[in-house]
């Protein structure tokens, strides 16, 4: 995917193929490559967060085309980090009816006429592959949490469902660690869980560009993406808890105050 037009409004801003604006196309133009298909009419789409936001009125505007009253969701609870609960209890009651993550994600997805009978969820204590590949094949939408997202993909690989995620012909929503894990190659700036630099392997299906989540012009998040621009010479967008990215087929749209941070010339100064 070949991005060269670039419009910016209050409300987002939109990367066009194919099309060119200026000097513009030679610091946005990327060989970015995405996985997208198209399924009963509409684009598979990848929703990409700092925050789990889809209840937000200017998030929901956004999102409506993408999620359906009809459709079926998969959630990953795969994410968290090794001392992050006291036993396995702890962990299945944290997502299951009345636990504090199944509660938030039940009613986020209510607002778009989602039923909670719609939502499965895939747990590393109680499903094996066989279960987990039957939920991931029935769903829309596969959700991956925030959390820890070198231990996602560990537990995503030994569940042994990599291939078949990879294989989905549906939306995939993404917050922070589920943002992170969706591109074949992300790397892990050094903050207070990672105390130093990273880069990882995720699944293969983003790649050509790159996103710093909780994008909040920290010194140790400006010398990560420095480092990743130096290496790979590929844009890199900022995502603040606030905003988001869609990736939907041959287009990328920003969703204010998600922005541009390095274009394929370097940083990319605002005018």
């Amino acid at each position: 995917m070949r991005l060269k037009k670039f419009r910016s409004t209050k409300q987002g801003m939109i990367f066009i193929p194919f099309l060119f604006v200026g000097f513009l196309n030679d610091m946005i133009s990327s060989s970015c490559y995405t996985k997208t298909k198209e399924k009963d009419g509409y684009n598979m789409a990848h929703i990409l967060m700092s925050r789990g936001i889809i209840d937000k009125p200017h998030i929901k505007s956004k999102l409506e085309p993408y999620i359906k009253p009809n459709m079926k969701v998969c959630f990953l609870a795969l994410s968290y980090f090794n001392d992050q609960f006291k036993d396995q209890k702890t962990y299945e009651d944290f997502y299951s009816e009345g636990g504090e993550y199944y509660e938030k994600i039940v009613q986020q997805f209510s607002i778009y006429g989602i039923q909670s009978s719609n939502i499965s969820w895939i747990l590393d204590s109680k499903d094996d592959q066989k279960s987990a590949v039957k939920k991931i094949k029935e769903a829309d939408i596969l959700y991956f949490p925030g959390g820890a997202p070198d231990r996602f993909m560990e537990r995503i690989i030994k569940l042994g469902i990599k291939d078949v995620i990879e294989a989905h012909q549906g939306h995939f929503i993404g917050s922070s660690a589920g943002t992170m894990i969706q591109f074949k190659n992300y790397y892990i700036s050094k903050d207070n869980e990672y105390k130093k630099f990273t880069y990882e392997e995720g699944l293969d299906l983003l790649s050509g560009f790159f996103v710093e989540t909780h994008y909040r012009r920290r010194v140790q998040q400006k010398n990560g993406m420095r480092k990743v621009y130096r290496a790979y010479h590929e844009p890199i967008f900022g995502l603040p808890d606030d905003g988001l990215i869609i990736v939907d087929k041959d287009e990328i749209e920003l969703i204010y105050p998600a922005d541009i941070i390095y274009g394929n010339q370097g940083i990319y100064y605002r005018k």
